[in-house]
């Protein structure tokens, strides 16, 4: 197995983090059983699907939250999580910090 699919996978993701996408989906966008292209993505990238898809989308959060207005709630929908509570969980374990204080300190 190559890189192609991990390629086609990772801009799949950066193309979609806004909406929900499967690890299944992902597969067969790249034509390849769930469990042997979950394995092969976490060797290509050292990360697995789902915390490759987080950190493209608190990425995108951390973007916005620095260089936007909108609003957290928005912010969260913007990058795919649907429900706040968990999108503020994902962002403080990831930076350490709430949405609100990262757009505090770096905006």
């Amino acid at each position: 197995a190559g890189r192609k699919p991990i390629t086609q996978a990772k801009k799949y993701i950066e193309n979609n983090y806004h909406a929900p996408i499967t690890l299944e989906q992902l597969s067969q966008e790249v034509g390849f059983s769930t469990a042997y292209f979950g394995t092969l993505f976490k060797q290509e990238t050292g990360e697995s699907f789902t915390e490759y898809l987080c950190r493209i989308r608190m990425e995108e959060a951390k973007r916005m939250l620095r260089d936007t207005d909108a609003a957290v709630s928005q912010i969260c929908q913007g990058v795919g999580y649907s429900d706040p509570k968990h999108f503020n969980k994902g962002f403080k374990k990831r930076t350490g910090l709430t949405p609100r204080e990262y757009r505090k300190l770096y905006a």
